[in-house]
């Protein structure tokens, strides 16, 4: 059986330099794979790291706000509590009722997306509007998936990075390599702002043709993973994945102890992303 090959893509806004942000994300794995399933295992990363397209410097490390910090207690992580219809509901509440259709109703990147939820939007503004970044942000993961071509790839991608390798592997799918584990974390590729996007390009939001499996991980309190239901969103071409949709419990504690719902190494340790590391692992 060929090797197996994890490849991650980072989201929104500057980032550590890429050796460092590696490294964290490595690390985030490789405890999630420890406390959840007390297994201790090397295992081949990288990172698709495309902050430098968009950001002249990475963030000094003496300056980095939110650096990756360990899970507090021991043993297995929390798993999410309570149904899909609970936390529909309770997202309903939080944000006042109508909030997700007026999310629905918005189609342009302007400063009442960023109102919304709460995140600036740049980059995205960026990707979408300025071709040769879009490009150039493309080809950072497309090279990885090239250089990888004969492993079994596991492909992590937080946030804005969930964006970027849906269209890359939508823009490849004559000739990308197979992916057998396609997971999104904290993605916003359920907002109409995307979507709207993905039909201009593509015409539909299907799921890639190359993608075996398709895993969603949304922390209901995330706020750009708003709409955190994809499956009836990303329909499944004829002999493609369908995707699946799964709750998380983020708990990812910063250094000011906030939880931050988004962030994307309380993603990477999460119970649920470290059964399907684990199965991949082991097969």
């Amino acid at each position: 059986m060929p090797e197996g090959m994890v490849l991650g893509i980072h989201g929104l806004k500057n980032k550590p330099a890429k050796d460092l942000l590696e490294k964290w994300w490595r690390q985030s794995l490789a405890e999630g794979l420890q406390r959840n399933h007390n297994l201790v295992s090397s295992f081949s990363f990288a990172l698709a790291y495309w902050a430098d397209v968009q950001y002249p410097a990475p963030i000094p490390e003496a300056d980095i706000g939110n650096p990756y910090i360990e899970a507090d207690g021991q043993g297995a992580l929390r798993r999410y509590e309570g149904s899909a219809s609970d936390a529909v509901r309770a997202i309903a509440e939080k944000w006042g009722g109508r909030t997700i259709d007026k999310g629905k109703d918005l189609i342009g990147l302007s400063a009442q997306v960023d109102l919304l939820l709460g995140v600036p939007f740049d980059d995205l503004r960026d990707y979408y509007g300025k071709s040769d970044v879009r490009d150039r942000i493309r080809a950072k993961l497309a090279t990885a998936l090239q250089q990888h071509e004969d492993k079994r790839i596991c492909l992590i991608a937080h946030s804005m990075g969930s964006i970027i390798a849906y269209d890359v592997l939508r823009a490849g799918e004559q000739h990308q390599p197979a992916i057998e584990h396609f997971v999104t974390i904290g993605s916003p590729l359920g907002l109409p702002i995307v979507t709207q996007h993905i039909r201009e390009e593509f015409v539909k939001t299907t799921v890639p043709h190359q993608v075996k499996r398709w895993l969603n991980l949304a922390d209901p309190g995330d706020k750009v993973a708003l709409d955190c239901n994809l499956a009836e969103e990303y329909l499944s071409p004829s002999g493609a994945a369908s995707v699946q949709d799964v709750l998380v419990h983020n708990d990812y504690v910063d250094r000011l102890g906030t939880n931050d719902r988004h962030n994307g190494y309380g993603y990477l340790r999460a119970p649920e992303l470290s059964d399907v590391l684990r199965g991949f692992l082991t097969a």
